[in-house]
C-alpha cells in the first residue's frame, strides 16, 4: 500500500507495540539528508531495473511477499484454509483483508510453519479477548476473537526444535500466555541436549 510503515504497520502482531516502535528509527532515517524515498513504485512497470542499474551505484532489491505461494496440495483452497499473510492482514486491517471469511466457530485450528508469524498467529487465536482490546488489533477482528471457540492450535512444522524459525522471544510468549499450557512433542527433543547443553 501506498503508507509509510507497510510491513510495521500491517505485518507486525499487535500486542507487540514495542517492535512498532522501530517506527521512530525509520523516521529518523528518512530525514537524514542523503535519504531519499520514492514509494509506490513497480519494477518493470514504472521503472525498468536496468534504468535503476544505470542511476546508482548499487541496487537492493528488498520487498515482501504480495502473492500467497500455492503448495499444490489437495484441499488447500477449501473454506477456512487461510494463508499466514491473508490472516495477518487480516487482523492488522489490510483493506482487502478485512472481509476475509474466518470461521473461528471451531475448537482446534491447526498452524502449518515454524516461525515468528507463526508464533503470532497461535498468539493471537489463544490470548485473552480482555488482553487484545489492550492492543490496535482492529475492531473487526476483535469481535470476531471475542466469539472464538478455538481452544486448541496446532502448530505443525517438517522440522524439528534445532530449525524452528520463531526467537526464543516469540516462544517465551506463547509459553508464558495466560490460561494457557504448551505441549511440546517429548520424541523431538531426543538428542537435543547432546547437541545444545543446557
Amino acid at each position: 500500500m501506498p503508507v509509510p510503515f507497510g510491513l510495521v504497520r500491517f505485518g507486525v502482531a499487535p500486542d507487540h507495540p514495542e517492535v512498532k516502535n522501530v517506527i521512530n528509527t525509520f523516521t529518523k532515517t528518512a530525514r537524514n539528508p542523503n535519504v531519499r524515498f520514492i514509494g509506490n513504485v513497480s519494477i518493470g512497470r514504472d521503472v525498468s531495473l536496468d534504468e535503476l542499474r544505470h542511476a546508482y551505484h548499487a541496487v537492493l532489491l528488498t520487498y515482501g511477499a504480495d502473492q500467497d505461494r500455492a503448495l499444490d496440495i489437495p484441499g488447500e483452497n477449501l473454506g477456512n484454509v487461510i494463508s499466514a499473510r491473508r490472516f495477518v492482514g487480516w487482523y492488522n486491517g489490510l483493506p482487502w483483508d478485512r472481509d476475509l471469511a474466518v470461521n473461528l466457530d471451531v475448537e482446534v485450528a491447526a498452524i502449518l510453519g515454524q516461525g515468528n508469524v507463526a508464533l503470532d498467529i497461535a498468539r493471537i487465536l489463544l490470548t485473552p479477548i480482555d488482553k487484545l482490546r489492550c492492543t490496535d488489533i482492529t475492531e473487526h477482528a476483535l469481535v470476531a476473537l471475542s466469539k472464538s471457540r478455538v481452544k486448541r492450535v496446532l502448530m505443525i512444522g517438517r522440522r524439528g526444535p534445532l530449525q524452528v524459525a520463531f526467537t526464543i522471544k516469540e516462544l517465551r510468549e506463547m509459553v508464558n500466555l495466560p490460561e494457557c499450557v504448551t505441549v511440546m512433542n517429548p520424541q523431538e527433543f531426543v538428542g537435543v541436549p547432546e547437541v545444545i547443553p543446557c
